[in-house]
C-alpha cells in the first residue's frame, strides 16, 4: 500500500504559524503543510483506544524527537514512528515518522496534534 503524497505550499499571502500551545514555542507553519492520501489533517485510535487528531508536515523545528523507533501500531504503512516533544517544554506534540520500507516516500515526516498547538495567523 502506497500513500499519496503531496507536499502543499501556502500561495496565499496569509499563513498560519504553529506554536506550543503549552509555551509558546514556534513549532511549524502551513508551507510546510504535507498532504498524506489527500489530505493535511488525519484522524485515528491508537491501541489505547484514544483518538488523535493531527496535521502533517514536511518539517517541524524546537522539536524533540524520541530515539527509539517503533514499527507496531504506524498508521502509516512503510513508516516506523518516534514520539515528538516540545524541546523547550518537554509537552508531547505529536510524532516524527521516517521510512522503514525502501519505496516508501517521502523519507521522513511530522504529525503534530491538533490540540498540542496553538494557531498564530500572519501576513493578515
Amino acid at each position: 500500500m502506497f500513500l499519496y503524497v503531496k507536499i502543499t505550499t501556502d500561495n496565499d499571502q496569509k499563513s498560519t504559524a504553529y506554536h506550543c500551545a503549552s509555551c509558546g514555542a514556534f513549532i511549524t507553519d502551513s508551507a510546510s503543510w504535507l498532504k498524506l492520501n489527500g489530505s493535511v489533517t488525519h484522524s485515528f485510535v491508537n491501541p489505547s483506544r484514544i483518538r488523535c487528531d493531527f496535521m502533517t508536515f514536511v518539517g517541524c523545528d524546537n522539536v524533540l524527537e524520541h530515539d527509539e523507533l517503533f514499527t507496531e501500531h504506524s498508521w502509516f504503512p512503510g513508516y516506523g514512528w518516534r514520539f515528538l516533544t516540545c524541546r523547550i517544554c518537554f509537552q508531547h506534540l505529536g510524532w516524527k515518522y521516517d521510512a522503514v520500507a525502501e519505496e516508501a516516500n517521502p523519507s521522513e515526516f511530522f504529525g503534530v496534534l491538533i490540540g498540542s498547538v496553538k494557531t498564530v495567523n500572519h501576513g493578515e
